[in-house]
């Protein structure tokens, strides 16, 4: 049997029809196996599973029997699902667990039950592998959603286990000798660090391997966490596998305090305000850097010989650039956030905040002193690998995703991994209304404003997505000051925001959030506020991709509820600021006395995406030459 990227073929759009016509073949074919089970006892399921698993592992991926191991896995899971859960799975929900075990992406609308979905998959690849890795995009969606399929799991005999931020070394490595492990996706990249260590290590030892083997009764591979990379099923597998893909999973260790000196960076932001912009120093918008002119370095080191002897980490022009960089283009409560005595990085794809990741070569130091917080020693490389790397490590990467479409051609070219639509088990009723814009960003907030009294008057309730947790207490504040009580969330998923965010149903309820703020948990309507509308959410700026739009507009209408979206843009959003200034320029011209127009600008802020999702993703695959070039030359330093 083919494989699903095979089974494309040259013309995508005929290939994708011939996926999902075996697609509801096969989850037909599952249905009805699934069906005849109904009279069997719990024990005959969990002993028909094993046996099953038994005679299937040693069985090709590729061979013609796989169709019928997976319908029957299917089959089986399902079964079991109906059994611990009490519910018969949506035919949608089997065949977008089909899709993902058989090697896909599937885009699945919010609130069509993909933790099912996910669970399902991974039993039915359970069967062929001997480990499955499920990743979710923290350590509390990974706990709830294993804690929720874990006791399917148990009743058919497949071993699970979830890996938490204070799991020590042995849980770590049971958990990945089960099944099924669990666990966010940047623990599974740090495990694999901390494996590379490991045997970067022992291959350094003078001491023969089989000596120390034979010493200490223990093989290296015992001590390592992964012993495979075979199949890892991605939540939210777009942001991950695309946004993120790039950024490093950097392993690293503090420096050794002794060699800091607090008070450089100190003297550096004082020497740094000192200096006038253009004549001491020139800042470009566009590509973030900061670069000092000779009059610029000539007066910074007058400074330096008046602060007297400082024991510098790098040269003192690098302490003052990163003190201006930190001024100029790192703003707080946008790219970083001041808590418990710490700068805590934000991430700009989610808006979530970054608990232990910091910025390198003395730039957080920079922003500790700006800030006025401890200055902490900077920290130390040990390992380091990108997203997009780690995960082609695996034989096969799926997932599912509410927002896929559109990026298939770059989820192929780096993963192999074809994108398998599903539709939703009711169809979708959102009302999509028409972007609205202005010539400047008090104009938009005052219509955003407006636009949320009007509402709540009716009893519909809404949530504002931001882009930024400035412009979410922004928002709050205005709100606030027309009386309108509000949630904000904007930190770390945790039990107290799934809650406000599952509050959102409710009549009247407005919550703020950053656009990934409790995701992953489902906002379910009362009965007034469903009359009233449904969920209305408000974008308060367009993203650079397309797919964050389309994700935030997904929270509203699921499972066949009402609901309705609405984005707002101004002229100086960051979108057209920082892309086209022109577009921008044009959009502030048309604004009318109360600072919106009526022109439609719909399409060529669509135009704008796209050209900026192409630049990003021809980025990317040139990062990902360089990282390549980079290991090679790694590898040949390494054996000379």
């Amino acid at each position: 049997m083919a494989s699903l990227l095979e089974r494309l073929g040259s013309s995508n759009a005929a290939g994708l029809s011939r996926i999902l016509r075996n697609l509801e073949s096969e989850t037909s074919l599952a249905r009805r196996l699934e069906d005849t089970m109904d009279s069997w006892s719990d024990a005959r399921v969990a002993e028909a599973f094993n046996q099953f698993r038994r005679e299937s592992r040693d069985n090709d991926f590729n061979s013609d029997h796989h169709r019928d191991e997976v319908i029957r896995g299917a089959a089986l899971g399902a079964q079991a699902v109906r059994r611990v859960m009490g519910f018969r799975l949506h035919d949608v929900q089997v065949r977008g667990a089909i899709a993902t075990a058989s090697g896909a992406i599937i885009e699945m609308q919010t609130g069509e039950g993909k933790t099912m979905v996910c669970g399902l998959a991974a039993i039915i690849r359970s069967v062929f592998d001997l480990s499955v890795h499920v990743a979710t995009t923290n350590a509390y969606l990974a706990e709830r959603d294993h804690e929720t399929v874990k006791p399917i799991f148990d009743l058919i005999g497949a071993s699970s286990k979830f890996i938490g931020p204070d799991s020590d070394p042995q849980t770590i490595r049971n958990a990945y000798r089960c099944d099924i492990t669990y666990a966010p996706g940047y623990t599974f990249g740090f495990d694999y660090l901390k494996d590379q260590i490991k045997l970067r290590e022992y291959e350094q030892l003078t001491l023969g391997r089989n000596v120390l083997e034979s010493i200490h009764g223990e093989r290296i591979e015992d001590q390592l966490a992964q012993s495979v990379h075979q199949t890892i099923i991605v939540d939210e597998a777009d942001s991950v596998l695309i946004d993120e893909s790039t950024t490093p999973l950097l392993l690293s260790g503090p420096a050794a305090s002794e060699n800091l000196c607090p008070e450089a960076y100190l003297y550096a932001l004082e020497s740094a305000r000192a200096l006038q912009p253009d004549e001491d120093y020139e800042t470009d918008n566009e590509t973030k850097n900061v670069k000092l002119t000779d009059s610029g370095l000539e007066k910074i080191h007058v400074h330096l010989r008046n602060f007297g002897k400082l024991r510098l980490l790098q040269p003192w022009p690098k302490y003052v650039e990163n003190a201006l960089y930190g001024d100029h283009f790192l703003i707080r409560d946008e790219n970083y956030v001041v808590a418990d005595d710490k700068i805590k990085l934000v991430d700009q794809n989610t808006g979530r905040i970054f608990e232990d990741r910091s910025l390198r070569a003395g730039l957080h130091q920079a922003l500790e002193a700006k800030e006025g917080v401890t200055i902490n020693p900077p920290n130390t490389t040990l390992a380091r690998v990108t997203r997009q790397t780690f995960f082609q490590l695996y034989d096969r990467v799926c997932g599912m995703t509410g927002t896929a479409t559109g990026s298939e051609e770059e989820l192929t070219f780096f993963y192999q991994t074809p994108v398998v639509p599903i539709e939703p088990n009711i169809p979708n009723k959102r009302i999509e209304l028409p972007d609205r814009y202005f010539g400047e960003t008090a104009s938009r907030i005052a219509a955003i404003a407006n636009d949320v009294q009007s509402r709540i008057g009716a009893g519909q309730p809404i949530l504002v997505g931001t882009r930024t947790i400035r412009e979410s207490l922004l928002i709050e504040t205005v709100l606030n000051h027309l009386g309108i009580p509000c949630h904000v969330l904007n930190g770390v998923q945790d039990d107290e925001e799934a809650d406000i965010i599952a509050r959102a149903g409710k009549p009247g309820s407005i919550v703020i959030a950053t656009n990934m703020a409790g995701r992953g948990t489902d906002i379910k309507l009362s009965d007034e506020a469903r009359a009233a509308g449904g969920l209305h959410v408000i974008g308060t700026q367009r993203h650079e991709s397309r797919r964050v739009d389309r994700q935030l507009a997904g929270r509203s209408a699921r499972q066949g509820d009402p609901g309705s979206c609405q984005f707002f843009v101004s002229a100086d959003d960051p979108l057209l600021a920082e892309n086209d200034p022109g577009l921008g320029s044009r959009i502030a011209r048309s604004a009318g006395d109360s600072g919106e127009t009526s022109t439609d600008y719909s399409d060529a802020i669509m135009r704008l995406q796209q050209t900026i999702c192409s630049q990003q993703f021809l980025q990317r695959r040139k990062l990902v030459r360089q990282d390549s070039w980079m290991d090679q030359v790694r590898e040949a330093l390494a054996g000379s």
